[in-house]
């Protein structure tokens, strides 16, 4: 198509310039020989047409000064009409010179008149044909074509080469990293963008790649969590309703009815506790635990919640020691004291005989406030340091039902430090004790 096109335009271009160069060539030969032939009948009058012959049909008329035809060439001068009326005869004898052209649609030609006053008045006229615009395109057909098919054949080979060139790069992109192959310059932002999509797509796919995972872990976490709470809902409410039903059958003595009556206390303080741990957490994750925050003195804080602790620490033999200083922290007192009582106390509970509890209330090395507690307990295995914070989670089950616990204390610092944007973190060696460091925003 482009081929044709050129060719084209290119044989309208230098065919006009030589159809014009050629009208003009032609108009000054027709023009010269005009005069030739006004000087020989000047000079030898009506036998000058004796011998005359104009070639390629040319045509010599002779007029009079009132238009009459005294000779013509082509027909007998007595059957032709009178051309005082023709527009080159009538300017030829006002100027003593001129010149017409006249077209003849019909046979696609024109025919070119060039008129030439006589010193007596008289005008000579002679005529030629002249192949028009059209004519000359139909003469010159073959060569034309000629040039024609080489365009095309030539352009068709050119565009393959060309195409394949073009392309070989395009199909040597490699998709997946489009930034390490080697292309062509024009193709440069063809591959960033095509790079700039793959990240997006990478990015978009990690995002729904994080999404599924989070979801597949909620459904995991959701059916877990239903299956510990049933287990733990159903063995203190299996012990209560057992040891009433021996009061109710009377089959206890009436000196144990203290001693039943008090595992039927202790199992549904057990039950409250862990109820009232499950809808701490649930909450804390919903958020719908008022956030009214205030200044907050960390040591002092800590002090109160020690103190409510002091009476099991002397059960369990286990020695309390608060450091620091007084350093204030914008927080939900609530939650603050959640974090801080469920730390200390499985501080005292998982510790030995004998053991010790340490507070430490101090600042970071970037100023931000912090609350350590660290114990000479059981310790935990290295292993299992992720899953702590899993609600129902315990470390050595058969000493957790020992020392009783509803498993979800730690789970509760975790998400109280998230609903304070709080970090936390954890430092263990088995046997030798654990610390819990939590750090809060400036």
């Amino acid at each position: 198509m482009v081929a044709v096109l050129v060719w084209a335009a290119c044989l309208t271009i230098i065919v006009g310039i030589i159809y014009s160069q050629y009208s003009s060539d032609y108009a000054g030969e027709l023009k010269t020989e005009a005069y030739l032939a006004a000087r020989g009948v000047e000079e030898s009058g009506m036998s000058y047409f004796q011998d005359v012959t104009i070639p390629n049909g040319g045509r010599l008329t002779w007029v009079a000064s009132d238009g009459t035809v005294l000779y013509d060439t082509y027909k007998d001068a007595s059957k032709l009409g009178n051309h005082a009326n023709r527009p080159e005869i009538k300017e030829a004898m006002k100027a003593g010179y001129s010149e017409d052209v006249r077209y003849s649609d019909t046979l696609s030609e024109k025919t070119m008149y060039c008129a030439v006053r006589l010193t007596d008045g008289t005008v000579l006229r002679i005529a030629k044909k002249q192949f028009t615009f059209l004519i000359l395109l139909i003469s010159m057909w073959k060569p034309l074509l000629l040039v024609l098919l080489v365009a095309i054949f030539t352009s068709l080979m050119l565009a393959s080469r060309i195409s394949k060139k073009i392309v070989e790069p395009i199909e040597r992109i490699d998709l997946e990293h489009p930034d390490k192959t080697a292309v062509y310059s024009e193709l440069g932002g063809f591959v960033d963008k095509i790079a700039e999509q793959n990240q997006a797509l990478n990015s978009q796919i990690s995002r729904l790649k994080v999404d599924v995972d989070e979801k597949t872990r909620e459904a995991d976490f959701r059916k877990e969590f239903t299956a510990n709470v049933s287990h733990e809902l159903k063995t203190p409410l299996t012990s209560i309703s057992g040891f009433a039903e021996i009061i109710k059958n009377g089959i206890v003595k009436e000196e144990d009815i203290p001693r039943f009556a008090g595992r039927i206390y202790d199992e549904a303080q057990r039950l409250i506790t862990l109820v009232g741990d499950i809808i701490k957490l649930s909450q804390l994750d919903e958020k719908q635990i008022p956030a009214r925050k205030e200044k907050i003195d960390l040591y002092t804080e800590c002090e109160e919640v020690l103190a409510n602790l002091d009476h099991a620490a002397g059960e369990k033999n286990v020695s309390i020691e608060m450091t620091g200083s007084h350093i204030f922290v914008e927080s939900v007192e609530q939650i603050l004291e959640e974090i801080i009582f469920n730390l200390c106390d499985n501080a005292i509970k998982y510790n030995k005989d004998g053991g010790s509890v340490k507070v430490s209330v101090f600042a970071t090395d970037d100023g931000r406030p912090a609350v350590k507690v660290s114990d000479t307990g059981i310790g935990i295995p290295e292993d299992e340091l992720d899953r702590i914070f899993e609600r129902f989670y315990r470390v050595n089950k058969s000493h957790s039902k020992e020392i009783g616990g509803t498993g979800l204390g730690l789970s509760i610092v975790k998400h109280g430090a998230a609903y304070l944007e709080a970090d936390v973190s954890v430092e263990s060696s088995l046997g030798k004790g654990t610390s819990i460091t939590i750090t809060f925003k400036n």
